[in-house]
């Protein structure tokens, strides 16, 4: 707890910000083993330390489950929000080359792109990740037009949302506002059809 009242508000707000936009695909990429379930519900208790250890076992256990390494990398990113500000960018680093490692292990794989992509939105600017969070949650789209089967539809609207986020913070509005109405257009009644009309409305 001492570290936690040493840590800019920004980094404790980072960890909320991953979990909340993670939590939809919490039962889809969680799948595979019951340590990955195990270690995302660590992670949505906020119980970092937990989380990366839970994770650290399913992939030496599993050395071939991209769901694993992928949520390791974001719950080691996470961890910058709990640890003193001098040690924060070192857990961010260290997050995102588990994560790369992840992407360049499972090129196939949706999760791998779908975890670096949102983690990468919510890191704070000075790491420069916009463009990361752009060119992986594009790569989802690009899998799931090439072959419905690769990517789980529930995702999809979440991944238009969180597309059209990454734009916005990339200083791209008019990309933005195209990922949120083809995510709106495509799926009218999802649960994230209200946060891409507050969206639109702000731009």
């Amino acid at each position: 707890m001492r570290n936690l009242r040493r840590t800019p508000p920004g980094w404790l707000v980072l960890i909320v910000l991953v979990l909340c936009a993670l939590a939809p695909l919490d039962e889809i990429t969680a799948q595979g083993t019951d340590l990955v379930a195990q270690g995302r519900q660590a992670l949505d208790a906020k119980k970092i330390d937990e989380a990366i250890g839970i994770f650290e076992r399913a992939t030496s256990t599993d050395g071939r489950n991209p769901a694993a390494l992928a949520w390791l990398g974001s719950a080691q990113v996470r961890k910058a929000g709990t640890v003193a500000p001098m040690e924060a960018a070192g857990w961010v680093k260290r997050g995102f080359d588990t994560m790369d490692e992840a992407v360049e292990k499972f090129p196939e794989a949706f999760v791998v792109y779908l975890v670096r992509g949102i983690t990468a939105i919510n890191v704070p600017e000075m790491f420069h990740k916009a463009p990361v969070a752009v060119k992986d949650l594009s790569t989802v789209v690009t899998m799931r037009q090439a072959n419905a089967q690769a990517v789980p539809e529930a995702v999809m609207p979440n991944v238009y949302l969180q597309l059209g986020l990454a734009h916005k913070r990339n200083k791209q509005p008019g990309e933005a506002r195209a990922a949120w109405e083809k995510g709106r257009a495509l799926y009218p009644s999802a649960p994230e059809a209200q946060a891409i009309e507050r969206e639109l409305r702000s731009l």
